[in-house]
């Protein structure tokens, strides 16, 4: 069979290419190939589009990242009360159109398989849809991903309109579903261990590429209150042989790649971690760990190995400084344990650009005190700070407390649970105000 696989537009107010590539959609993509398949893959995102780039030449700062070509676009009327521009990020819908209009007129397309990763992007993906439909009306689509494994219910109204099957769940669950509602045999998946047999090979990009993400390992044995990971996933390991075969076919494919990414929620809990840095520095490329890694795990053989394998971008997940939020929140780090982390980091010859720490921000009930002196400590520890605005997620236990003291609806839309809006339509966290000025006080300290 064809199959078409797209990766959806952003809509929002902020997004920013921090390293994002489809790595859910890159899997089943890699899947229906093994199986026989050929799939047409369409990157929505992708800054490096060939089409793109001859509208637009995409720059990106020294490690990949970079601004995703974006248009201001008319808010839902949900959104209206916020005074925000509402933008459309990734390929213009002009480029978007004849693209599809090639690939009706060459491919006769079987099936369509579209993700949406965060909760507050459905939105992009149902105008990636809605603008499908026009193309392929009878076609059979479905839509997976994280939003329609945490609201399996609002995907399945707010897609039906255009006959969409939402398949939830993580891992090959979801494929098996689609392949079984084609009436297409499944024998091939039973016992089958995709998160160690498939490789993401990229292969299914035509265009330059100025990174590749990869992930080591999928879930957390940790169980913080603002997370999701730990009820979606069980925590595991690829195995070191196998990712190493990954980068090698990566590299010989691509050899001007300078920099990979692990986007793992926990890279340092692998049992085999000394193992692995020690193979990752055969390899002359940067490696870069954009989520919070655990600053207990941090140690100075870590830190070592971390440095003697061309590690460039460690982000240290800290949150608070509040010993009491620390604890309350799944105690995975003291200020104590980000000292000492930076400590081993420093003494490796880490720099302060290199080493950044997660500040939490808006978390319920979080009191302007605790992020400014998360923000001083990380200050006096030299290191960069990111401030990552609270979203409430449901199944988590700060989403299931703030249902529970009535400042949220249990059927509220994720649209207006995006982290960007929140300050402006509920009051359990901070004021837009408070939060202007945290960030302000923060880009004043760093001036200095």
């Amino acid at each position: 069979m064809n199959f078409l696989v797209v990766n959806p537009w952003i809509y929002d107010s902020a997004a920013y290419d921090f390293w994002l590539k489809p790595l859910g959609l890159l899997y089943n993509a890699e899947i229906l190939k093994l199986l026989g398949h050929n799939v047409i893959f369409l990157d929505l995102l992708n800054r490096y589009d060939k089409d793109l780039v001859k509208f637009k030449i995409p720059k990106s700062k020294k490690y990949g990242t970079g601004k995703f070509y974006n248009e201001i676009v008319d808010k839902p009327p949900i959104l209206k009360k916020v005074p925000r521009a509402f933008k459309r990020y990734g390929i213009p819908l002009k480029i978007v159109r004849n693209k599809l209009e090639a690939i009706k007129s060459d491919h006769k397309i079987d099936a369509i398989l579209v993700g949406v990763t965060l909760t507050y992007w459905y939105y992009g993906g149902l105008k990636t849809i809605e603008l499908l439909r026009e193309y392929f009306p009878s076609v059979p689509i479905f839509l997976g991903g994280i939003y329609s494994s945490i609201y399996p219910k609002h995907a399945q109204e707010t897609f039906s309109k255009y006959g969409v099957d939402v398949f939830s769940g993580t891992g090959i669950k979801p494929l098996e579903q689609v392949l079984q509602k084609l009436g297409l045999s499944t024998d091939a998946l039973d016992n089958f261990n995709w998160f160690e047999e498939i490789d993401l090979s990229y292969d299914f990009y035509d265009s330059d590429l100025s990174y590749v993400v990869l992930i080591s390992s999928i879930g957390c044995t940790f169980n913080c209150s603002y997370c999701i990971t730990p009820n979606m996933w069980k925590f595991q390991s690829r195995t070191i042989p196998a990712i190493l075969n990954n980068i090698s076919y990566i590299l010989k494919k691509r050899p001007n790649i300078q920099d990979i990414v692990f986007f793992d929620d926990a890279f340092l809990l692998r049992k085999d971690i000394y193992d692995l840095l020690k193979e990752l520095s055969k390899f002359k490329v940067r490696y870069h760990l954009p989520n919070g890694i655990h600053a207990r795990r941090v140690t100075p053989e870590i830190a070592s190995l971390l440095k003697k394998a061309n590690f460039k971008t460690i982000k240290l997940g800290y949150e608070s400084h509040d010993f009491n939020v620390q604890k309350e929140t799944g105690f995975k780090v003291t200020n104590a344990d980000l000292a000492r982390a930076v400590a081993n980091l420093k003494k490796q010859g880490f720099t302060k650009d290199e080493i950044s720490a997660y500040i939490l921000l808006n978390l319920p009930e979080q009191s302007k005190t605790d992020v400014i002196e998360a923000i001083d400590f990380c200050y006096e520890l030299e290191i960069s700070i990111n401030l990552n605005e609270f979203t409430p997620i449901p199944g988590t236990q700060e989403y299931l407390k703030l249902v529970a003291e009535g400042y949220i609806e249990k059927d509220t839309d994720p649209l207006i649970l995006n982290n960007t809006y929140l300050p402006y339509l509920f009051d359990f966290g901070l004021s837009i105000e408070e939060i202007k000025e945290i960030k302000q006080y923060a880009q004043l300290k760093y001036q200095h």
